[in-house]
This record gives structure tokens, sequence and C-alpha cells, in this order.
């Protein structure tokens, strides 16, 4: 098409040379004033569809010598297809490099050159078109689009008309649209017509149209559930499988990294990409994947749900073994199963409230232990039994109650002064309290003695809700500070009316040098005075930074966050795969283009449906 079939000499190949570089230089562009197709339907249900399709090539353009046509989809025979161009054979069928599914019809001599206009006729029939209709058992389907061309290569717009082509003894009136309603309805002596007609619109896109007719005067239609109908439009459909893939990709994604608890990211590529290339190869496995994915989300989400604050090992439910009165705060929300970080967080309050640790920070909240309970240099108290004496004494002198699980909150925080409490690991002592409370409970009602500090909780909360008066509101609430802590809204009691400011910043009641209150920030972060107005707020943020200072593995509990398996490994592997790799290829640059590479000068390419 672009070769130089003589050599001329030098100077003869050196012009040829020029001239099929700028033929190779064109590329096809072109209008399509009218597209005519008819689609007659035959009884076995098949159809034969009749193009008539008029191209007006542009001046300079590349001369139209290949017309891509789009089929519905691949049961067509080349064999079948009858191609003409005013009244000339063109015999030259192949199947399309460009369109799939389609075909390519080479013009030959009808090929039209640059500037000029010609009509391209094609028959050819399709099987498997007509379906049984899906709402009425006496009915029959038929979807079908024209073909289109590529955007990059059709200018202007076309007059397009679809006929369906029905046996005449079906009356108009008996045919019905799908959506997109009829332009006419006629009746001959050889057929009924359906047709849809578009003035000008721009052939570069489908114009989908479908109509269902009385099967009576079909042999066969095609049967097919209504979830075989919705498979059949979803492996025609691009655009919706593309959209499908995203949103698979995206809820894959959720149920992954939290399955895994955020670790995994390179098998989580690996497992997409083969996930894209087996629902690019099976629709109807990339469909079965949506409710699938979904279930399996809730699921997963079910059983996060189930073992985010299991830590307690199992207790023997003794039933009418009577309740276990007597259990502080921090041991009942350990009973109740809350989560490990809000326990944490009641043990240090409730140490603030009474004086024990003093407030250095708010955040991230540094607390230090009073000088009263500070192990001095010289005080031989190495053993946990010497230090229970020491705080159950100066407790005691000081009018405080030091529970026995406080004793060893009190000294890790002594052996990490200024350091954030998230940043201390308060597992070993957490693990402690956790078997307290299980030996506390043998021989009791577990499910009574719950359901009594439920009620503890929830009358603390009403007391403080109730009352009206600032002073008294806010006495009621130090009274009961760690069991409306507890309350799962308990955000709302301490953000009614004048904000709650804790007894440890207005003042604590004990302190071995005295009232303590909170130290100011350091510069450049936040005084707990920035967030006094709001508490519940910086409580909230508190407990939750305070997830980190627990190792879930020490007592049994998942991550924040959930996850069942841990891919870190994975991960590390792949780094220290592709940091070889990087070192191994040295730091010398280099450069490749991309694009498309062409053969001649026969480079042209075609969206789905059609092309040149």
């Amino acid at each position: 098409m672009c070769h130089p079939r003589f050599q001329l000499g030098a100077v003869a190949a050196l012009l040829l040379a020029f001239a099929a570089n700028a033929a190779c230089a064109q590329d096809y562009l072109f209008s399509v004033p009218d597209l005519k197709m008819q689609v007659i339907v035959k009884p076995d249900a098949s159809v034969r569809i009749i193009y008539d399709i008029t191209f007006q090539n542009k001046p300079r353009a590349h001369v139209i010598d290949i017309v891509d046509i789009g089929t519905p989809h691949e049961g067509y025979r080349l064999g079948n297809v009858r191609a003409s161009s005013e009244g000339v054979p063109l015999g030259d069928v192949r199947k399309s490099e460009y369109v799939s599914p389609g075909f390519e019809v080479h013009m030959g001599p009808k090929s039209i050159l640059p500037g000029r206009s010609g009509t391209l006729h094609v028959e050819f029939d399709m099987p498997e078109m007509v379906y049984q209709d899906t709402t009425r058992s006496d009915y029959a389907s038929l979807r079908i689009t024209p073909t289109w061309f590529g955007k990059k290569y059709v200018i202007g717009t076309t007059k397009i008309s679809v006929a369906v082509m029905l046996p005449p003894d079906i009356k108009p009136d008996e045919v019905l649209h799908q959506g997109l309603n009829f332009s006419e309805k006629a009746a001959s002596d050889e057929y009924t017509m359906a047709g849809w007609h578009w003035p000008a619109d721009r052939l570069t896109g489908p114009h989908m149209v479908a109509l269902s007719f009385p099967k009576r005067d079909m042999d066969r239609v095609i049967k097919i559930t209504r979830l075989g109908l919705l498979l059949k439009w979803f492996s025609e459909s691009g655009r919706a499988r593309i959209f499908m893939g995203i949103v698979f990709a995206v809820l894959f994604g959720f149920l992954f990294f939290r399955f895994s608890g955020g670790t995994g990211i390179s098998v989580f590529v690996v497992l997409a990409v083969v996930a894209g290339f087996v629902f690019f190869k099976s629709p109807g496995l990339h469909l079965l994947s949506m409710p699938i994915v979904v279930v399996l989300i809730a699921c997963n989400e079910w059983l996060l749900g189930q073992r985010k604050s299991r830590y307690m090992p199992p207790i023997a439910q003794v039933e009418g073994g009577g309740i276990k009165r007597g259990l502080t705060a921090p041991e009942a929300a350990v009973l109740l199963e809350l989560p490990v970080a809000k326990v944490l967080s009641l043990v240090i309050f409730g140490m603030l409230k009474k004086g024990v640790l003093r407030q250095v920070q708010a955040d991230p909240l540094i607390v230090e232990v009073d000088e009263a309970f500070q192990i001095r240099e010289g005080q031989l108290l190495a053993s946990e039994k010497d230090r229970a004496r020491f705080y159950r004494q100066i407790g005691q002198k000081n009018g405080l109650v030091v529970h026995k699980y406080e004793h060893l909150f009190i000294y890790l925080l002594q052996n990490n002064p200024g350091k954030p409490a998230r940043e201390i690991n308060f597992s070993v002592p957490l693990k402690r309290l956790i078997e307290r409370v299980v030996a506390r409970m043998k021989g009791f009602d577990v499910s009574d003695t719950k359901e009594y500090y439920r009620s503890i909780i929830r009358r603390a909360v009403q007391q403080a809700s109730a009352i009206g008066d600032i002073p008294q509101r806010e006495q009621a609430i130090d009274r009961n500070f760690e069991w409306i802590l507890m309350d799962e809204h308990y955000p709302t009691v301490f953000s009614y009316g004048r904000p709650y400011r804790p007894i440890w910043v207005r003042g604590a009641p004990f302190s071995g040098a005295g009232p303590a209150p909170a130290t100011p920030a350091a510069a450049g972060t936040t005084s707990f005075g920035d967030v006094a107005a709001s508490f519940a707020g910086w409580s909230e943020n508190t407990m939750g930074s305070m997830a980190s200072a627990i190792a879930p593995g020490s007592l049994g509990v998942s991550k924040p966050g959930g996850g069942f398996l841990d891919l870190s490994g994975a991960d590390h592997v792949t780094g220290e795969f592709f940091q070889a790799l990087a070192e191994s290829s040295g730091s010398g640059g280099g450069g490749g283009g991309g694009g498309c590479a062409c053969a001649g000068c026969a480079c042209a390419c075609a969206c789905a449906g059609g092309g040149r």
C-alpha cells in the first residue's frame, strides 16, 4: 500500500521514499453521512443483518481501503458475508484485526480516495439472536446495535436508521419496545417493521435498540433465565465490567487488609492481578465474585467484632452462684470485656483522680508518679511483695486505697519518666489485672454479675444527666467518673452544659506536695487547657491512642483494626527483592519511548464496534 514498486536510481529512490513517508503520515479521517441497518428476523432465532454505509473521505486523508464491521457475537461465518460497493462485489473479507467480535472488508478496486465518497453494502447472518422474553412467556426478544467507528477517525454526525423486520402475521400494535421508543412501526405484505431514527448523531458508540414481539411464528427461541440474561448483558458490556472491576478491587482491598491487619500489600497486588486476568477471561466468575466478596466482608467484620475485645480466658459459669460485688471500675471493665485500651485508661485516670499520679502533659498524655509513691534510691524494694507493702503503707498514711493491681502500673510508670503513656508497654500489668478478675469471679454467676455492673454504669450516667445544677453535676461526675467513662455514650454526659474539667486538673484531693495542677505543655504541643472545653473528645482520643501501649499477643487479643493473618513477612521479602534488583541494575540511566509501532502506513486503531 505504501511500498515503492520500482528502483529508479538513487534520486528516484529518495523521491519515492519521501512520497512514501508523506503517505504514511496520513491517517484515516472521514465522515459517515448515512448508515442504514436492516435486521430481518428468521424463524430459527437467527437474523439477517444488512448494512448500507456511506463514507465521505476527507481530503489528504488516508484512502479508505479497509472497513471494520462489528458483530453482535463471535457466531458469524466469514463465508456467509456478502459485501459490495456500487454493485461491484468485494470478496476479500477477513477477521478484523482491530474489532472483536467483527470482520474487515477490503475495499480493493472500490477503495474510497481522499476527497471522494462511496457506499458499502454488507449482508451476513447472525445465529442465536432471538431470545425468550423473560417478562412474557408468549413473547420473544431481540436486542441489537449498529456498528460504529473510532472517535479518532470520524468527524461530523450521521443519519442513522435501524429497521427490524418481523414476520407479517405480527401486528404492529403487538410489537413492544424495551426502553427506547420506536420512531415508527409499519406493516406490509412481506414484513412488519419496527424502526428507530437518529437524524444527526455521532457514530462513535453503540445505539442499542430492543424489542419484544409474539413468538408464534418462531420455530425456536433461545431460552435464558434472568440470571443468564444478566450474565449475557454483563459479558457484552465493557463499561459495566470495568465499573464492576473497580468496585470489586475496592471491596476486595477492604476485605484483604481488614483480614490481614493492614499487611501483605505485595500479596494483594499479586491477587488483584490474578483476579483481573480471571475476570477478563470469565465474566461469569467476575459477576459471581461480587456477592461472594460482600458476604466475606460481612463474615470478616462479624468475626472481628466477636474477637476484638476477647481477652478474657473462659470463666466457668456458676448458675445461681450469686453476684460478685466490690469490683473496681477497671475490674468491671475487664469482666464486661470492654476494649483493653479503655481498661488501661480507666486505671490511669483512676490513679490521676486519687492523686497517685500527676499529669505532666495532655497530648500525648504524660504522667508521673507522685513523690510520696516514688521508690527512692537506697530503698531495697526489689520484690513485688516489698513494693506492695510500701504502696499500701503510703496509701493508708494518706487516706487512699491503692489496689493491688495498681502496684505494677505505678512501678512501671516510675521507671519510664517523661515518656508518653501510649509508648509504655503495659501488657504485663494488664495481664495481671485480667488474671485477678478471673480469680475473683470463681464461684460466682458471670451473667448476673455483668448485668449488675451494667446497671451501675447506667445508674451513674442517669444520675449525672438528671442534675441541672452545675456544681452538683460536677460533683456527681467526680464521684462516678470511671463508671461514666464505661458507658457507650459517655461523651454526652461530659459535653452537656459547662464543659467538664477532671478533678486532677482542677486540683487533686491528695498530693504529697499539695494540689497538683496540670503542668504547662511543652512548646509545640497541645496543652490540656487547649482541649479542656472538650474533655469528652480528649478522653476519647487518649483512650484510642492507648491501644499502642498493649502488645496484643501477650493478652491473646487482636491488634486494633482487626486482622487474622499477619503478612508483613511477605512485604518484607518483596521489599528486599526489589531493593536487590535496584542495586543490581546500577545507577545508569536509559530511555525508551512508548507508543505505537506501525508497519508501512496501515496503522489505524479502532474502537470496539468498528474501525476504519
